[in-house]
């Protein structure tokens, strides 16, 4: 399992099996790609795009068994799996995105798509279309942690902690501890809510 820091306590997303992010619609009818690449080199290039890109704490999760490293094997990402999808998870400018891809009938294929959206973001920051970025990515920030539940996969996690939208990290942290008490002890909903608020409030 991978994690995804948060202040004092990770956020943790596994690579395997795949986390599909809350909400996000899958794909009903996939197709065979035209991408004219090896399962290592999709993976690979996707790893240097994000690197290139600043991209923080990746966890790249599919349903592809991993190697020691953590990095998936290139043979599965070859294969026919019943979910092929893929959710590539990391930090961006204090905030916590996903962007995932279904789209296609093998694992590596849809890797691919992710790295070559990666690289069109970077194009166009260059070209100076940084705010269309920025909008664009304030979506995919927006989906709940992956871990969440129901709780917080249909409330906002001001309102789960029962605090503002623009609360501080010490009002999360606080509204937190006592909703934890009064609950007698912290839930899936209640943590992710709060790893949610810390990104939201620019603590990692």
């Amino acid at each position: 399992m991978q994690r995804l820091p948060a202040a004092g306590e990770a956020l943790m997303t596994q690579a395997f099996p795949l986390q599909w992010p809350v909400g996000r619609p899958r794909t009903k009818a996939r197709v065979k790609s035209a991408f004219k690449v090896t399962p290592r080199t999709a993976y690979e290039d996707l790893m240097e795009e994000l690197r290139r890109y600043g991209a923080g704490n990746v966890v790249v999760s599919s349903n592809a068994p991993l190697r020691r490293d953590g990095a998936p094997y290139a043979d599965a990402l070859d294969d026919r799996l019943d979910d092929p999808g893929v959710a590539v998870y990391f930090v961006r400018k204090k905030r916590l995105v996903c962007l995932s891809c279904d789209s296609f009938t093998l694992p590596f294929e849809n890797i691919r798509a992710v790295g070559l959206s990666v690289k069109a973001y970077r194009d166009m920051e260059r070209w100076g279309a940084g705010q269309i970025v920025d909008q664009a990515f304030e979506g995919f920030a927006a989906l709940p942690p992956p871990g969440a539940g129901a709780e917080v996969a249909a409330r906002a996690w001001w309102v789960v902690l029962g605090v503002e939208a623009n609360a501080t990290s010490d009002q999360i942290d606080a509204a937190y501890k006592s909703k934890a008490r009064a609950a007698g002890g912290a839930s899936v909903d209640l943590n992710a809510a709060r790893d949610a608020g810390r990104l939201a409030a620019g603590t990692i």
